[in-house]
């Protein structure tokens, strides 16, 4: 997974973030927390997707709010409420292999956990959330990585190819089945173990990749965009711009003219 792009809101809304202990670099991406938008400035983000999932924790009254997002597709985000959140930002497998829960059940959707009956992992969460309230951002997320650790020390150890094989995958270094074919996966296996552990398809994860990549190259340099298509893997510009489109909702110059007015204004 490549690294995050920050919305301009970020800053806004006091957004730290910082990577997690080393025991759970491979299924976790950061934790993060966000103070409450007190100033009445609010503003729609664009959430990408890039094989990970959310875990948010909204700390509201009289009871906090507990979703999972994993989005195959960019999801809009009006960032209007006002409690303090914290996070985990997942990634590939991460919610899986730490949480036993597949993405399928939570694509595209904030699917709320403190409702209903839960797995045991979900269910030791909520007593966890409820410590959060009287503590700072720090506090909070160091609290988050201990549960994190728990979780990771009661499980059997995790003999997983698969943060080799999505990591490889997202710089873009070998395709899916040529990687898939090093570690001894038939094709089939392949597909079906990343829909259930991944939630997504071998070229979905492709395409995330692709987008990402292009995504940093659009504000962070200043190649033209049939170079950053070339770079990133299409076949040509106009591929780049049809793909970019579908996923991110915008064509690549407008998403670098957008970004780049944003940085301007901070």
């Amino acid at each position: 997974m490549a690294d995050m792009i920050l919305p301009n809101s970020a800053q806004l809304l006091s957004f730290r973030q910082r990577s997690p202990d080393r025991r759970l670099q491979p299924w976790v991406q950061c934790l993060w927390s966000l103070s409450g938008n007190q100033r009445g400035r609010y503003s729609t983000e664009k959430l990408y997707p890039d094989a990970g999932a959310s875990l948010t924790i909204s700390l509201e009254s009289p009871r906090p709010v507990i979703t999972l997002c994993f989005n195959r597709r960019t999801l809009l985000e009006t960032l209007d409420y006002p409690a303090p959140r914290l996070g985990v930002r997942f990634k590939a497998a991460g919610t899986y292999c730490l949480l036993g829960l597949s993405p399928e059940a939570f694509t595209d959707i904030y699917y709320e956990l403190n409702t209903g009956s839960q797995p045991a992992e979900i269910a030791g969460l909520i007593p966890v959330v409820e410590q959060l309230y009287p503590l700072d951002a720090v506090q909070g997320i160091n609290v988050l990585e201990a549960w994190l650790l728990r979780l990771l020390d009661r499980q059997p150890a995790i003999q997983s190819r698969l943060p080799l094989l999505t990591d490889t995958i997202s710089k873009l270094q070998l395709s899916p089945q040529q990687l898939g074919a090093q570690l001894g996966f038939t094709r089939r296996t392949l597909e079906r173990k990343l829909k259930r552990e991944v939630g997504a398809s071998p070229g979905q994860l492709v395409a995330f990749a692709r987008l990402q990549h292009a995504r940093h190259a659009l504000i962070e340099t200043t190649q033209p965009l049939a170079d950053i298509a070339l770079n990133c893997g299409y076949y040509d510009q106009a591929h780049f711009t049809r793909a970019f489109q579908s996923l991110a909702l915008e064509t690549p110059n407008a998403y670098r003219q957008r970004k780049l007015s944003q940085i301007y204004k901070a």
